[in-house]
């Protein structure tokens, strides 16, 4: 797998862990929603053509490599996630995967929450980065030309 596959699924598995941890900020125990403001504020995101000039995915990914915040293990086994949900997104745009876009949607969220999760204590400069990438990253996955070009 070449290096630029490696680095768009380390972002995506950071774009599915924040908005995983959103997801869960805004529910109760039991499944129901605690606040809509909470909600409100998790599920906000950035117009997309004017946060795409600010992000550079590459540097993300970078950094997310070199950050002492997660343990090398961990970041081999994000990876492996990363891969597995890259390779979904891979036969959902070819037409041969039974998942929908929403549970795709749900995945991403899940691993990009837990990777915003790793870094919140360990480095929080590169968790909030990574978190407002999050829908620049999205609609390159659910793009079926943007896909092609990651």
């Amino acid at each position: 797998m070449a290096l630029r596959d490696l680095t768009l699924l380390a972002l995506a598995t950071l774009v599915v862990t924040v908005t995983a941890t959103a997801t869960f900020a805004g529910q109760d125990c039991d499944g129901t929603p605690a606040d809509d403001t909470v909600r409100e504020l998790a599920e906000k995101e950035a117009p997309a053509d004017t946060a795409a000039g600010q992000y550079n995915i590459d540097e993300l990914v970078a950094r997310l490599r070199a950050t002492k915040a997660i343990g090398f293990f961990t970041k081999l086994a994000l990876k492996n996630e990363i891969d597995d949900l890259m390779d979904r997104f891979r036969r959902f745009h070819a037409g041969d995967g039974n998942t929908p876009l929403e549970k795709l949607r749900d995945h991403y969220n899940l691993l990009f929450m837990k990777v915003i999760t790793l870094l919140q204590d360990g480095d929080p400069p590169l968790g909030q980065e990574i978190a407002r990438a999050r829908q620049i990253l999205w609609a390159k996955l659910a793009d079926p030309r943007e896909f092609t070009r990651l």
